[in-house]
């Protein structure tokens, strides 16, 4: 009677032990979607911040090499054309010089006896006690010392060269933007120790996207704005564009400021804008939706199933709240944050885009 008891029991822990574990359910994550649209940004103008910059720079560096013994400017010193910037040691030059002038006096010594020697076996050839090669032999050992002197005189002047080369100078007026020289320091000939903008005119230098530069044109007028002076507009003109890239994969463009203040000091900040020069294929995306894969920029594009998939893009400008790029058609649908929380072929749930960066 007891195991008749526990007979239900044991059929109930027999079915429990042939039913299937079940499958849990795969959670699909809400997603801050942007949908792309025909207008490039919310505004005509591109606007790019820069930085001051004079019109010409030089490098400056010794043509000879030796000791420092005088640093005569600091970073930001005004400096006037011709004025000294710094001295080497100029005793082994002095020892040249000492040298090229004694060899200069031994190559005259010589060709003063060369030449009496002339005067000399060309008389008696006259008188016809000796024969042609002896004249012949004398006219050459005339013209070799003849040729001595001429070098030793221009190496006499070398070295005079030399030791005033000792003396790094200004060519033009100017403002130094680097000194990398001290007083005991010993420099090779042509080694840059100092760099100096040359007054005259100054720039803004920008660096722009791919797009943009090639859209853009020599001669193309802008708008500056000085952060140091906001409330004045001034007018520039874009006088050179790079033909290459620099390490950070972007153009450099050159703006001459066709109105400067009294006083516009190096190294201003400045905010350059262009009118109308987006690429018609251009559209403005939040900047978080950037995605970077390898060494090509792309976006999550979410297809009809509200799958999301990897797409390369190309960043034409970037703004203060988003970028401009092309590879997208209007209509788009992008992830707009979260970028890095997804993987290819993942289903998502799809809400509008509300301006923050997390999801």
């Amino acid at each position: 009677m007891k195991n008749l008891t526990f007979l239900p029991l044991l059929c109930l822990l027999a079915l429990s032990a042939c039913k299937e574990p079940e499958t849990p359910a795969v959670v699909i994550r809400p997603a801050q979607v942007w949908t792309v649209s025909d207008h490039a940004s919310g505004s005509s103008n591109i606007t790019y911040s820069g930085e001051t910059k004079a019109r010409v720079e030089a490098d400056l560096a010794f043509r000879v090499g030796g000791k420092v013994i005088a640093r005569n400017v600091e970073v930001g010193d005004t400096v006037t054309a011709g004025q000294v910037l710094a001295s080497l040691d100029t005793t082994d030059l002095n020892l040249n010089t000492s040298s090229a002038r004694a060899s200069l006096a031994a190559a005259e010594a010589d060709f003063s006896h060369a030449k009496t020697e002339l005067a000399r076996v060309n008389t008696l050839h006259r008188q016809q006690f000796i024969g042609q090669a002896a004249l012949d032999n004398a006219q050459a050992a005339h013209d070799a010392t003849a040729a001595k002197v001429a070098a030793a005189k221009a190496q006499l002047k070398l070295s005079g060269n030399q030791a005033g080369y000792t003396e790094l100078r200004a060519e033009q007026a100017g403002i130094m933007t680097q000194v990398n020289i001290e007083a005991g320091q010993v420099v090779a000939a042509g080694t840059p120790v100092a760099r100096i903008a040359y007054e005259g005119a100054r720039e803004i230098h920008i660096r722009v996207g791919e797009t943009t530069a090639q859209t853009l044109q020599t001669g193309a007028l802008t708008d500056i704005k000085l952060w140091s002076q906001p409330d004045k507009l001034f007018q520039g003109k874009v006088r050179e564009i790079s033909p290459t890239t620099d390490a950070t994969r972007s153009f450099l463009v050159k703006i001459s400021v066709l109105n400067p203040p009294a006083e516009l000091r190096l190294g201003v900040t400045a905010d350059v804008s262009f009118a109308n020069i987006n690429n018609a294929a251009s559209r403005w995306l939040p900047a978080s939706a950037l995605f970077q894969q390898g060494q090509q920029t792309a976006v999550w594009v979410v297809n009809d199933d509200n799958k999301v998939q990897l797409q390369p893009v190309t960043i034409s400008t970037f703004h203060e709240a988003g970028v401009t790029v092309t590879g997208l058609p209007t209509g788009t649908k992008v992830i707009a944050a979260g970028v890095h929380k997804l993987s290819n072929g993942q289903t998502i749930n799809p809400i509008p885009y509300d301006g923050k960066a997390g999801v």
